[in-house]
């Protein structure tokens, strides 16, 4: 048996029960955690936290009962450090916004209907998550919520996040710290197992990337992304070769390394905030081994991503990640004064929906046959549309995810996987024309 990590006096108290089953339980959860990944201490959290939803099975033998919640939240228990919620508890994650038009039967649980207005009502009424909300739960429903959460931690500060998209976006992207460990214990107790991203030493760079192409559109990012994470699993890659991303092409690396690997922390010289030269990355330390994505190996990845044995696509699903601001700006713009053949899906978070109304983006998609939804995803929600068997993503974690929600080999969902232009033109066209270029 693993040896429990060394507590504080307060920490103990804790675990000692003399605050309450709640907190016992957290800090029960968190020493075992300690103990399984060898952290020697648990680390206090300046940051912010990412709750996974629901959250109230710590583990197997852990678990808090929504009574034990609510007596707690009655009593004035509340987060510890400032905390967001990505989804809702709901397994079968239904939509804030556009959940009306769905046509959605879960294909995990048929009798579930996205576009039911009693499972809707439910889900948003959903108990535990009001007992949260009273504790200070921060509820955004987007895989994206750095995008609209409006608090953002700052370098160096250590945060506790989950959503895998999340993160390389706090860690390199913003230079804050986290693993993959956004619970209830954590957020609740603001400590967290002082081990891998937390520490330093283990932020460094290990692995050079190099390649021969110019990384600088929104395809080469999440093609790129998918290679790097495949290529490097849990080593922290330096990742040259590529223009200063923007927020779009950020989600992009960010969900897609994160996906084709365990890539949780990656460098951009000159770029990153821990990443001045190649030099700072390393620590000055000589790099394990280096590794050359080029072309070969980017259409390798763009064909793989590509899963159909026709061109007639018949729906088309773009935001995921949950598409930022100017996204839909642009989005708005190329569908202007056309119309879509086969229907079109658009998702962003729920905090944006309001903003894309007043600006406009949703009058143009409507009149284009666009739709426009939030807080959702069509992995999270479990299937398609009915009748639809293949789909056009522009994104390379909805491209490996979604054809996962169907495995049986009666039903193989087909995906075409490429460029926003290309998937716009399968929208009015209904035929996919889109290759690696």
């Amino acid at each position: 048996m693993p040896p429990l990590p060394k507590l504080t006096d307060e920490e103990k108290r804790m675990l000692n029960g003399d605050e309450g089953v709640v907190k016992q339980k957290c800090m029960q959860y968190l020493v075992e955690m300690c103990q399984i990944a060898g952290a020697e201490r648990l680390v206090d959290l300046d940051g912010t936290g990412d709750m996974h939803t629901p959250g109230l099975e710590l583990s197997q033998h852990i678990v808090i009962t929504i009574d034990e919640l609510a007596e707690f939240a009655e009593q004035g228990g509340k987060f510890k450090i400032p905390t967001f919620a990505n989804k809702s508890p709901f397994s079968e994650q239904p939509p804030i916004h556009g959940w009306e038009n769905c046509n959605i039967c879960a294909y995990k649980n048929p009798e579930t209907r996205h576009d039911d207005p009693e499972f809707h009502k439910k889900a948003m009424h959903d108990e535990e998550f009001k007992i949260l909300r009273k504790m200070g739960l921060i509820t955004t429903h987007s895989c994206a919520n750095y995008l609209t959460m409006s608090y953002l931690p700052s370098v160096g500060q250590h945060c506790s996040w989950f959503e895998s998209s999340q993160m390389p976006y706090c860690n390199a992207t913003l230079g804050a710290r986290t693993n993959f460990d956004g619970t209830l214990a954590t957020c609740l107790l603001g400590k967290a197992p002082y081990y891998d991203m937390h520490i330093t030493e283990n932020r460094y760079g290990t692995i050079l990337i190099e390649t021969d192409r110019l990384i600088q559109t929104d395809l080469e990012w999440d093609v790129y992304g998918f290679t790097v994470g495949e290529a490097c699993d849990v080593e922290v890659p330096v990742v040259t070769g590529t223009t200063r991303p923007t927020t779009t092409q950020y989600q992009k690396f960010n969900s897609a390394c994160s996906t084709g690997g365990a890539t949780r922390m990656y460098h951009l010289p000159g770029i990153t905030p821990e990443a001045p030269t190649i030099e700072h990355a390393t620590g000055g330390r000589p790099f394990k081994k280096q590794i050359f994505i080029g072309e070969n190996e980017l259409r390798k990845t763009y064909e793989i991503l590509n899963f159909h044995t026709t061109d007639n696509v018949d729906f088309v699903y773009l935001g995921c990640p949950h598409l930022n601001i100017v996204d839909l700006m642009i989005l708005a713009r190329k569908l202007e004064g056309k119309k879509c053949k086969v229907p079109l899906w658009i998702m962003t978070a729920p905090w944006l929906y309001n903003s894309a109304r007043d600006l406009g983006y949703l009058e143009i998609f409507d009149k284009a046959g666009a739709h426009l939804m939030s807080g959702a995803c069509l992995a999270a929600m479990g299937a398609v549309p009915e009748g639809v068997r293949n789909i056009a993503v522009d994104s390379a974690k909805q491209a490996y995810y979604i054809t996962g929600c169907y495995p049986d080999d009666d039903y193989r969902l087909q995906v075409c996987y490429g460029s926003q232009d290309d998937c716009i033109d399968a929208a009015l066209t209904g035929k996919w024309r889109g290759e690696w270029r």
